[in-house]
């Protein structure tokens, strides 16, 4: 058993099928794709996010403008302010620092690896990547670990709409059972402070899939037999039971 201090540091990757897990935990065999990826993929919003790579900001009496000539304010009751990074060019992969029951039954687990030293981790991914990768954080310290931010779409005055590094680890608070921490980093400057395209947009916004923007890179770090162990997963079926009759 880990000393508790440990406990923060340990994370969980869910698996569906045992032989990705096996390659995981033998190989170090994982698979980076583009928030713009995930953005498109359609599963009833669990692995996928429609509005993955751009933070919103829509306060409930709608957004607030000065108008410059009248010298009043002005309200657009219907509006929100949305800022979406370079979903194409900025990799992510997604594990959780929880496991439960409700994890593994959403994502459709039947192996789950868990690995006890997190930092390590990260330091063994990070080393393996090209010379020309960039990461996320501030200067002096970025690094490619980061914990993800949920936060409400009613929230104002928060200044992640700038940080493309800080839009690639934020999430709405929907998605908060999900306790993740992602590995990001690009290979083009998309995590620079200011790279995004702040927009106003009138009612429910909406974008077409882009499978342009669609990308991924498979690395390999080896073993991580040292700081992993894999579980194999049994769903229960009461528990999806209940849980599907109680949501209606």
């Amino acid at each position: 058993m880990l000393a508790p201090k440990m406990r923060g540091r340990r994370l969980f990757r869910f698996f569906s099928d045992v032989k990705w897990a096996e390659a995981f935990l033998e190989e170090g065999s994982m698979l980076f794709h583009s928030l713009a990826y995930f953005r498109d993929y359609e599963d009833g919003e669990i692995r996928g996010d429609r509005n993955e790579g751009t933070v919103i900001m829509r306060p409930p009496a709608g957004l607030q403008g000065y108008n410059r000539t009248q010298r009043r304010p002005f309200f657009m009751p219907d509006a929100a302010f949305e800022s979406p990074a370079n979903a194409g060019e900025i990799f992510v992969y997604c594990t959780s620092k929880s496991d439960n029951e409700e994890k593994r039954r959403r994502f459709r687990a039947v192996a789950c690896i868990e690995i006890l030293d997190a930092k390590a981790f990260c330091r063994r991914v990070q080393r393996e990547l090209p010379n020309c990768s960039r990461f996320g954080g501030r200067p002096g310290h970025k690094r490619i670990g980061q914990h993800v931010e949920y936060y409400e779409v009613t929230e104002v005055g928060n200044r992640r709409w700038a940080l493309p590094d800080v839009i690639a680890s934020s999430k709405l608070d929907s998605y908060r059972w999900q306790d993740e921490f992602r590995l990001v980093f690009s290979f083009t400057d998309a995590l620079d402070f200011e790279k995004v395209q702040p927009r106003i947009v009138r009612g429910a916004s909406k974008r077409a899939p882009n499978p342009a923007e669609h990308h991924s890179h498979p690395l390999k770090i080896g073993s991580v037999g040292d700081i992993a162990i894999l579980h194999k997963v049994a769903i229960s079926l009461t528990a999806s039971f209940h849980s599907h009759n109680s949501a209606g």
